[in-house]
């Protein structure tokens, strides 16, 4: 798939500053002090449209707050007050759409938090019986993005539960400064139950691949890459693809 990925030059670079800036404020927000507004919803329904890479698309919902409370919920962190979601859609069974999902998906939940709200993804501890989204026969929901007001505002900086960059990066030292800044987004990254799965090694002196070691992670790849498009801006790079869709490599021009 390389060179192919629809990725390279689907977003418009000049409107991803305020997303980078997103990424630092972004955390996992679960109580809501209220739904987005009618300003809100409208502009969050123009990103998703906008946001979704082929082979997904992004649903808007509303909700009662029982579609995130689990039937084991004493084993999981509560939420309040949720109104509103997204749902992250595949399209088909290629990985590519999973990973896919998981950029667009991450790009979404930032312009959400660029706009003042809060979200947080949530891909397999919810009612799905009460989700209440048409599917067509050859969809399938890979996870939800709770969405709202908080009801708190995050404490900046934030204080994240973070693995070592040398862990995650083993070759960071190596690197040059954007790559290392691409690293360092991966780093922050969200990821299911917060393993941070992924390993950032160097292939070559501009060229770094990223790469998680299970199937069920290729979510967590993509919204790895979304970070690392992010923190590149307006360097030039190419990415592309392993057909299984647990590595992506990412080539500085």
């Amino acid at each position: 798939m390389a060179n192919q990925w629809r990725l390279n030059g689907f977003f418009d670079s000049t409107k991803l500053t305020g997303l980078f800036e997103a990424a630092q404020r972004r955390e996992s927000c679960r109580i809501f002090a209220t739904a987005p507004n009618t300003e809100q919803w409208s502009e969050l329904n123009t990103a998703a449209a906008l946001l979704a890479l082929p082979g997904m698309r992004i649903a808007l919902g509303i909700c009662e707050n029982s579609l995130f409370q689990p039937v084991l919920g004493a084993l999981f962190v509560k939420f309040e007050n949720v109104q509103r979601f997204a749902a992250i859609i595949v399209t088909d069974d290629q990985p590519i759409s999973v990973v896919n999902a998981g950029v667009s998906g991450e790009m979404f939940l930032l312009r959400a938090v660029e706009m003042g709200l809060g979200g947080c993804w949530v891909s397999g501890t919810y009612r799905r019986a009460q989700v209440g989204l048409k599917l067509e026969s050859n969809e399938k929901i890979v996870a939800l993005i709770a969405l709202g007001r908080p009801k708190t505002l995050p404490n900046l900086p934030l204080a994240r539960k973070r693995k070592d960059i040398a862990t995650i990066c083993p070759d960071f030292e190596k690197m040059n400064s954007a790559l290392r800044e691409a690293a360092q987004y991966v780093q922050i990254a969200p990821s299911a139950i917060n393993l941070q799965p992924w390993r950032i090694r160097l292939t070559g002196k501009k060229t770094v691949t990223v790469s998680v070691g299970m199937s069920g992670q290729k979510l967590d790849l993509g919204i790895a890459i979304c970070h690392a498009l992010l923190a590149l801006g307006n360097t030039s790079a190419i990415f592309s693809l392993a057909d299984n869709g647990q590595t992506a490599t990412i080539e500085l021009l």
